[in-house]
């Protein structure tokens, strides 16, 4: 959601005119960009509640295929204040994965990887994933000879620089 102020204005109210909602992220910005070089693409990762239902229904009226795994949290919010020409944003919390939806993703991408020549990892692991999360998925996507491309920081980058599976 995009919210552009004139100014903002610290604890008071701030009237929004022109509040834009689209399906983002850096995944979906991804898959937008690599759609617009000519490239088919299809979005997948976790998806839940009604931002999830409004991301899928976002993307089902674009060239962008969607394929995501139904999670039972709520995927999150996030909100740039565009003001003065900066951006401040405000995102909630990250939903929690189970164990069981940890499994299913892994699965699920394990059948899209099949039809795929390159693979883009993007963003923060969502919470109760462990650090070592993206690791296996690249390492699924090496087990079929598929190319992956990773945009990550933190302990999650620091566990795949460790680790034998190399995006």
């Amino acid at each position: 959601m995009s919210c552009p102020l004139e100014t903002l204005k610290i604890d008071t109210v701030n009237r929004v005119k022109d509040v834009s909602k689209t399906a983002g992220g850096k995944g979906l910005n991804v898959t937008r960009v690599l759609y617009e070089s000519g490239d088919k693409v299809t979005a997948t990762g976790f998806l839940g509640g009604k931002i999830g239902e409004f991301i899928e229904s976002e993307l089902e009226q674009s060239p962008v295929s969607p394929a995501f795994y139904k999670i039972s949290g709520n995927t999150r919010n996030c909100i740039a204040i565009l003001h003065e020409g900066n951006q401040t944003e405000i995102y909630e919390q990250k939903p929690t994965i189970s164990h069981e939806e940890a499994e299913g993703v892994l699965d699920h991408y394990s059948n899209l990887i099949k039809q795929s020549e390159v693979v883009t990892i993007s963003g923060s692991l969502p919470s109760g994933l462990p650090n070592d999360y993206y690791e296996k998925l690249i390492q699924l996507a090496s087990d079929e000879g598929v190319a992956v491309v990773l945009d990550c920081s933190g302990a999650p980058l620091e566990t795949v620089l460790k680790s034998s599976a190399k995006p």
